[in-house]
């Protein structure tokens, strides 16, 4: 294709595009003596007591198997960047890895292993601790029975 008939070519303005919005695009603050800040934090607040049914007291979930993973692998980035930033290092490594038995690096990687294990033992009874100090509600009362299961898949006929 040597010229460009398929596409329409404009020469003057483009028109706006039509939106739904009938109010300003901003919101003014709620007094103009107000810092900004104050402000938003109004606003916070009329939102939130529009949804004042939520508890005010409920923390989000840390997820403490994500954090460990993180550690565990920023760790391992930190020990190889230090290897290999330093050419007497990598030498050092090299000689190292070379001159391992099989029976050590063996012994090695069990340690590896065992660490792990334990980190995220620690991390179960982290997850447990928190479980037992969280407050009751009625949903997840053990004296309801067991919650029916909830299913994330495809609803069958």
């Amino acid at each position: 294709m040597t010229e460009n008939s398929e596409r329409p070519t404009t020469t003057g303005p483009t028109a706006p595009i039509e939106t739904d919005a009938t109010g300003p695009l901003f919101a003014e603050p709620a007094d103009a003596a107000a810092p900004v800040a104050d402000s938003v934090y109004a606003a916070s607040a009329a939102g939130d007591a529009a949804g004042a049914g939520a508890d005010p007291t409920t923390r989000p979930t840390i997820r403490w198997g994500a954090l460990v993973w993180a550690l565990v692998f920023g760790g391992t980035a930190a020990l190889t960047l230090w290897i290999l930033v330093d050419p007497t290092r990598q030498v050092a490594t090299a000689e190292w890895l070379t001159t391992l038995s099989p029976f050590a690096a063996a012994l090695y990687a069990l340690i590896a292993v065992g660490v792990l294990v334990a980190l995220f033992g620690i991390v179960g009874l982290i997850r447990r601790g928190e479980r037992a100090r969280a407050p009751q509600d009625a949903s997840t009362s053990p004296a309801d029975g067991p919650r029916t299961p909830v299913h994330h898949g495809a609803r069958r006929a």
